[in-house]
């Protein structure tokens, strides 16, 4: 811990020792940036001793995945964090997010290696150190996969890091794991990804486009199709989900993560409401049998509703 920071920062303070990798993590979290840590201790209160252990391994994974570049990766995260405020500012005044097209996303975000790669390093952090986000991971191990049959057959639009299919494909009773991304890149990225997390089985990646009318001869499989984190990036997110129906298996089931007022550089579609998010799912075709609305660090779900605070909206669609 550097010299003059206070003892009220430390990591003991946030979380038991017993939980090695996640204190490692909040360790050098909090050494290149004490200030953080008022906002660290609302990321994990409030979760037994479940939640805990999966909260544990996560973070296992993302250290995996940072590896030796750890400190790059927790630069990574506070400037994401800085790039999020300003994008924040600019929504609290206009009232909008400030792009409106996936070419906009394209030429500022994902045609920018430099950004790109800081971006992508942040975020994989923010999977730990956001209560929002860990909560989307919990709700996906110990709920989600659970409830799906033996044998199943699972699809994931968007993989990103892989921390889900990582999960879907260690699972005994999955039988057949697909990703789709638009990006080259960003599909050999997560094959990356399971290889170092040390996946026990294939997944088979495809480079699609969600919203590309379907090849000859596809039809309904997928027990599960998971859609995390995308729909926000899109110009047309009904679309995709009413796409994505078609290929579900008769008592399939999807797993929706998508944001409310969730300002960030590459984000262009505004849901304003934890209503809308529903009513997105449901105008699809879709009926949706559990929501959860998980509020950022530090709120409640009443003071985000309030102050147009980011709420991560969880649902289970059939």
């Amino acid at each position: 811990m550097p010299a003059g920071v206070p003892s009220s920062v430390a990591v003991d303070d946030l979380v038991p020792r017993s939980y090695g990798e996640l204190a490692r993590l909040c360790d050098a979290l909090i050494s290149a940036w004490p200030q953080h840590a008022r906002f660290l201790r609302g990321s994990f209160e409030g979760y037994g001793p479940a939640e805990m252990a999966a909260v544990e391994d996560l973070a296992r994974r993302i250290g995996i995945l940072a590896g030796e570049a750890l400190a790059d990766y927790v630069a990574s995260y506070r400037w994401v964090c800085a790039e999020l405020a300003k994008e924040t500012l600019f929504f609290k005044k206009h009232g909008r997010y400030r792009l409106a097209s996936f070419a906009q996303a394209e030429a500022e975000v994902y045609a920018n290696p430099p950004f790109m790669r800081r971006y992508v390093e942040g975020l994989l952090l923010s999977q730990l150190f956001w209560r929002n986000h860990s909560a989307a991971f919990l709700h996906f191990r110990q709920d989600f996969l659970p409830g799906l049959p033996d044998g199943y057959r699972y699809l994931e639009v968007g993989p990103g890091h892989g921390l889900f299919l990582s999960l879907a494909v260690e699972s005994a009773a999955c039988a057949h794991a697909e990703a789709w991304d638009v990006s080259d890149e960003s599909l050999r990225q997560t094959a990356e990804a399971l290889a170092r997390l040390g996946a026990r089985r294939p997944a088979s990646l495809a480079r699609r486009d969600v919203l590309a009318p379907p090849p000859p001869g596809s039809g309904a499989g997928f027990d599960a199709i998971v859609i995390s984190e995308v729909l926000e990036h899109l110009e047309r997110p009904r679309e995709a989900l009413a796409g994505l129906r078609a290929h579900l298996a008769p008592g399939g089931r999807m797993f929706v993560n998508v944001p409310v007022n969730s300002p960030a550089p590459d984000h262009i579609y505004l849901l304003p409401s934890v209503a809308e998010a529903r009513a997105l799912v449901e105008s699809a075709g879709l009926e949706v049998v559990s929501l959860r609305a998980e509020p950022l660090t530090g709120y409640s779900l009443e003071r985000a509703e309030r102050e147009v605070a980011t709420i991560t909206c969880l649902m289970v669609a059939r």
